[in-house]
C-alpha cells in the first residue's frame, strides 16, 4: 500500500475531476490518496510522510498555473526523491484537425524546464469543454477555437473529453511502477496519452 499525494490547479473544474477520480481509483486499490487544491491548500502538509507525488493541471493560455509551478519548486527535492508523476489536462489532445501531442509537448517540457522537475511518468489528458461555465468572451473564444479544431461548437452544452478508464490506467500504473530504482533513475519521463 502507498500514500500517495496528489496535487492539483483547476480552472473550471475538470482537472479536480480527474484528481478526484485518480485518489478515489488509488482508494479502490487499496492505497491511501491524499488530494490538495495547490490554489486553496487547506492545511499545511507534510510531504515527508508520501511514498509518491501525482501533480497535475491545466493549460490555460499556453501555460499552467501558477501555483502548481510554485509546489513544484518548493518541493522538488522531495517530489525526486519519492518518485512522482504529472499529468496535463488540455482540449488540444481532442483536435481533429491537428496533432494534439505535438502541440501539448512544447509546454510539458516548457514547464519542466522552468521547474527543474523530472517526473517518471507524463500522462497527457483529454479535457472538458464547458461552455456553461465560460463568460461570454470565453464562450465565443472557445467556440472560435473548436471550429478552428474541428470540435464541438453547440454553446448550448457541455462536452467532457475526459477518458476515465485511461486515467485509472495511468493512476494504477504510477503506483506500481514507482520502485526505487526508478527513482533514482534519471532517464527521460515516460510520456503517455489518454483520450476519448
Amino acid at each position: 500500500m502507498a500514500n500517495v499525494l496528489i496535487v492539483y490547479a483547476t480552472k473550471e473544474g475538470q482537472t479536480a475531476k480527474i484528481a478526484r477520480h485518480i485518489a478515489q481509483t488509488l482508494g479502490a486499490a487499496g492505497h491511501k490518496a491524499e488530494l490538495l487544491d495547490a490554489d486553496h491548500p487547506t492545511r499545511q502538509l507534510v510531504v515527508e510522510q508520501f511514498q509518491f507525488a501525482i501533480i497535475g493541471g491545466p493549460i490555460h493560455a499556453g501555460g499552467y498555473p501558477r501555483s502548481i509551478a510554485r509546489f513544484v519548486r518548493k518541493n522538488r527535492a522531495f517530489l525526486e526523491r519519492v518518485g512522482s508523476a504529472f499529468f496535463s489536462v488540455g482540449l488540444a489532445i481532442e483536435s481533429h484537425n491537428s496533432d494534439g501531442r505535438a502541440q501539448t509537448l512544447p509546454l510539458v517540457e516548457k514547464f519542466l524546464r522552468e521547474t527543474g522537475w523530472q517526473p517518471g511518468r507524463i500522462e497527457l489528458i483529454a479535457g472538458a469543454l464547458l461552455y456553461s461555465k465560460y463568460n461570454p468572451l470565453m464562450r465565443l473564444m472557445m467556440r472560435h477555437i473548436a471550429a478552428k479544431e474541428g470540435g464541438d461548437t453547440d454553446t448550448s452544452r457541455d462536452y467532457e473529453y475526459t477518458d476515465f478508464a485511461a486515467v485509472e490506467r495511468f493512476a494504477l500504473e504510477c503506483v506500481t511502477r514507482a520502485t526505487p530504482s526508478e527513482v533514482e533513475s534519471h532517464s527521460s519521463p515516460v510520456f503517455e496519452q489518454a483520450h476519448s
